[in-house]
């Protein structure tokens, strides 16, 4: 997982925005993609206004709904910036799986063992 944060006020981008642009590109819209990835739409119409906030210009358009409905898409900036996640994530993964694997092992080892909950520890 690749998660950029970008000064000054470091606005983040990462896997969930960039699955959610990717997700309007092919449904052509806030609230299917939302759906899709199990979140409401006021979430995902959240996460949409962060991505256009971020960059100087909008990364989806929306078209308000009524009689011919609404919709989003990705503009082409919006595609170059999800092409370029996913290329540095795919770098990323090539060059740095081995020092990645033994990061996780070491966090994994950390992780004291969780004990279940029965019902009397519970109350």
């Amino acid at each position: 997982m690749l998660r950029l944060r970008f000064a000054p006020l470091e606005p983040q981008l990462g896997p969930g925005k960039i699955e959610l642009m990717e997700r309007i590109a092919s449904e052509g819209s806030i609230s299917a993609a939302g759906r899709a990835m199990k979140m409401s739409y006021h979430r995902a119409w959240t996460i949409v206004t962060e991505i256009n906030s971020m960059f100087r210009e909008p990364l989806i358009c929306t078209q308000p709904g009524g009689t011919n409905g609404g919709g989003a898409t990705v503009t082409p900036l919006g595609h170059d910036v999800v092409r370029r996640y996913r290329s540095m994530e795919l770098t990323l993964r090539r060059h740095a799986a081995d020092h990645i694997a033994a990061l996780e092992a070491l966090v994994n080892a950390a992780r004291p063992a969780r004990r279940k909950r029965t019902a009397r520890a519970a109350r």
